[in-house]
């Protein structure tokens, strides 16, 4: 073979190999195998089962007198991928279809390399949750080279020119694995970027959640109010705010202690939540104050809802820390961006406490709206 064809084929199978790593390393800690459902699994094992006929087909050799390839490649993948099942997938479906497209001869072979690699997959699978996400690519790398190494030296007696065979593994391992520690130290790069995201996020979810509750804050409700004035008034859907305080809740405090007053607020904060669709908000401002900011609902729809609202917190008595039962109510404001001469979020939020304060002047325990009635 001649020094261009042994270069031509170094190349291809030091670019085939690297992508195979870089996939590996990037799909082994991401958790990708619960996220997908069984059908998309098994629709994806079955294409990489595919990919592997392909490379055995067409791909490029190592050297033309050896009969190691990368075809087995979509099975480790398959195996890092989606676990166990992957495995069972891919490599039974590509060890059905092999004694119809390749000789005899051949065909132990690749069987030999497939079993080998599928084995592979598992064992790596079962001991990478042991293994630094770090270490990823320099450990698969190896042990990619490490098969590489060892099925060459099996085909050695093939090789015309047992020098160049020499030189060209030499060179082959040392292309493979400085190009692999690159990609160990750009993965890492990645790993840190996300971890950086991920701390970003959560310190911004920290700085938009209420400490006691675990619903938004005040902060958040602002940055939702500054959504409704850019989006909201501008579309043809109606959004309606309740402003909900707890009735008589200062003398809870005095009489039960500040522990009995924050587990009403806990309970509280839930049962919001779970009365809330999908697309609704719930926020606590503070205090004893919360809001829902009800999503695509009318002036009416917002008056059904609220009033939802007030019987399932009156019905049920709240647990208080000491065993005790307490009956709780509650009283509410609301107003929509349905109703005229509403086009703030400021005057939505203004109208809605002007609701508040009704409904506490009027008897509490209930649902108000301002008007000019009332104003009068």
């Amino acid at each position: 073979m001649s020094m261009t064809n042994l270069i031509n084929n170094l190349i291809a199978n030091a670019s085939l190999l690297l992508i195979g790593l870089y996939m590996i390393s990037r799909l082994t800690k991401l958790g990708f195998t619960s996220k997908l459902p069984l059908r998309r699994q098994i629709t994806i094992s079955l294409l990489l089962a595919g990919l592997t006929i392909v490379i055995t087909l067409h791909g490029v050799l190592w050297n033309a007198q050896a009969d190691f390839q990368y075809g087995f490649v979509p099975i480790i993948i398959a195996g890092l991928y989606f676990g166990l099942q992957g495995v069972r997938i891919t490599y039974v479906s590509s060890i059905l279809l092999l004694p119809f497209i390749i000789s005899d001869t051949l065909l132990l072979i690749v069987f030999l390399d497939y079993t080998v690699a599928a084995t592979t997959a598992v064992v790596y699978m079962k001991l990478r949750e042991r293994i630094k996400p770090t270490r990823d690519i320099r450990i698969v790398n190896a042990i990619s080279l490490g098969f590489i190494i060892l099925f060459s030296f099996l085909n050695f007696s093939n090789y015309a020119a047992p020098k160049m065979y020499v030189y060209t593994l030499i060179a082959f391992v040392m292309i493979g694995y400085s190009t692999g520690f690159v990609l160990h130290i750009v993965y890492g790069g990645i790993r840190k970027m996300q971890r950086t995201e991920r701390q970003i996020t959560k310190y911004r979810e920290a700085a938009y959640t209420d400490a006691l509750t675990g619903l938004g804050n005040r902060r958040r409700f602002e940055e939702e109010m500054k959504r409704v004035d850019e989006e909201v008034f501008s579309s043809p859907y109606d959004i309606t705010l309740l402003l909900l305080d707890i009735d008589h809740f200062k003398s809870v405090n005095d009489t039960y202690g500040h522990d009995a007053g924050d587990a009403i607020l806990i309970e509280l904060g839930k049962r919001l939540t779970e009365t809330a669709r999908t697309d609704d908000m719930v926020c606590r401002h503070g205090g004893e104050e919360f809001s829902v900011l009800l999503s695509d609902c009318n002036l009416s729809q917002g008056f059904v809802i609220a009033n939802r609202y007030l019987r399932q917190i009156a019905e049920s008595p709240f647990l208080l820390p000491d065993g005790k039962q307490l009956n709780i109510t509650v009283s509410i404001g609301v107003t929509s961006t349905s109703e005229p001469k509403i086009v703030t979020s400021e005057q939505l939020i203004k109208k809605s406490d002007l609701g508040l304060y009704v409904a506490k002047r009027s008897g509490r325990n209930r649902v108000s709206k301002w008007n000019q009635q009332h104003a009068n």
